[in-house]
């Protein structure tokens, strides 16, 4: 695998982690509004670790290969 397919994939993981962030931000949302369940406070700050650990591993990686 080369450093830009690794930079793809990383890419790829942080947008589905933001995705599924904003997905559970519209569901607590819309069920604060009477239209559907409410996702545990506990899910959304899984979902936003994740999304802050995956863009905390992509600019890691853009770092290391601007050393390089």
């Amino acid at each position: 695998m080369t450093g830009a397919d690794e930079l793809a994939r990383l890419r790829e993981l942080a947008m589905n982690a933001r995705l599924r962030l904003e997905n559970l931000l519209r569901q607590r949302e819309a069920g604060l509004e009477g239209c559907g369940l409410v996702p545990a406070p506990m899910e959304v700050d899984k979902a936003r670790d994740r999304l802050e650990a995956a863009e905390r591993l992509v600019d890691a990686h853009v770092r290391m290969a601007v050393r390089t």
